[in-house]
């Protein structure tokens, strides 16, 4: 029998700008009374720069066994609204992420090579919407893989006063939201107000397509990391893998982190973000099932701090679409060492 050497912890994360509090959460370890379980982050804000995110965490971690249900109850600051919900997770597919380990490169000073370890570290992570959607993460260093979609209830028995003694009464809990909110962005601010919080825009983050990012060989391209607006990311190790990219549906991304090589063959690491809203915009108007080619071009001439270089266009049977506008930033630097 396989020994199950995998081993993970518990996290949480928010849309950003729309802080959340777990009042109790627990990820069970089976079905049965008494299961073991991991606990949910719970009476601290979660505010999340990026879907995905896993600053906040438990130090609590389970070694070879999977969650089998989510057991979770926590606050909405922007709607001032408490969600319950019990879930029974997909825990065969959470395991076949976790059990297998994850091959991660890393540069051997010794050797001065790239040499290869299996890292079996893994993160649950619950993502927590406002209106009570829940987004089941697994994060590897390699990998971050949405495992299943839930909605909680709202539920207006919540004692918050076990949590927090001012947050007892109405009034407390209304002080406390007040607090929670009033460094908030305008326009979160006035969608509390106005009572327009998008609740729909969340679902649409989560339309995946058939994507496929493309890089030419003589780029010498080492490694792309993709991050999704969805909360997923993937590391392809192109230079280690025959420079082939898996072939899967993929989401809009939101930054790619390529490692490449200048007309020098200077190891070069470039950054580039996306606006959200304007790759949405684009991808709306492509067919729905359609194959889109993913294009990364590369000027390999770009200097160190240079904030232009790389360019994207998706390719697409009738034609291309320019990506230039949808750039939110990008900047590249050289690289020592390859991982």
């Amino acid at each position: 029998m396989k020994k199950k050497e995998y081993n993970w912890s518990a996290a949480a994360c928010t849309p950003k700008n729309y802080p959340a509090e777990i009042f109790s959460g627990h990820l069970m370890l089976s079905d049965k009374p008494k299961s073991g379980y991991i606990y949910m982050p719970f009476d601290e804000v979660i505010d999340s720069y990026n879907l995905g995110d896993n600053t906040n965490s438990t130090s609590d971690r389970a070694i070879g066994l999977v969650p089998k249900i989510l057991d979770i109850t926590w606050m909405s600051y922007t709607e001032n609204k408490s969600y319950s919900g019990i879930f029974k997770l997909d825990s065969d597919k959470i395991e076949e992420l976790m059990i297998n380990g994850n091959e991660t490169p890393f540069w051997d000073v010794e050797t001065k090579k790239v040499n290869t370890y299996k890292n079996y570290l893994s993160v649950v992570n619950a993502g927590l919407f406002p209106g009570g959607m829940v987004v089941l993460y697994v994060f590897s260093p390699s990998n971050m893989t949405i495992v299943g979609k839930y909605q909680a209830h709202e539920d207006k028995d919540v004692d918050w006063g076990r949590a927090h003694e001012i947050m007892k009464d109405k009034e407390g809990r209304d002080k406390v939201v007040s607090v929670m909110t009033k460094d908030l962005p305008q326009e979160i601010k006035d969608q509390i107000a106005q009572g327009s919080i998008p609740f729909g825009y969340w679902e649409k983050l989560f339309k995946e397509y058939n994507l496929n990012p493309l890089v030419k060989a003589e780029d010498k391209v080492e490694t792309i990391k993709i991050n999704y607006i969805n909360g997923e990311f993937e590391s392809v190790f192109l230079s280690l893998n025959g420079n082939m990219m898996p072939i899967k549906k993929r989401a809009i991304p939101r930054k790619i982190n390529i490692v490449w090589h200048d007309i020098n063959d200077r190891r070069m690491e470039s950054d580039v973000f996306f606006d959200e809203k304007k790759s949405m915009a684009l991808f709306e108007q492509l067919k729905p099932n359609e194959g889109i080619k993913f294009i990364i071009e590369i000027d390999r001439n770009t200097k160190p701090r240079e904030t232009t270089g790389i360019s994207i266009k998706l390719k697409i049977a009738s034609g291309e679409v320019d990506f230039k506008d949808a750039i939110l930033s990008q900047e590249s630097f050289t690289k020592p060492i390859p991982y």
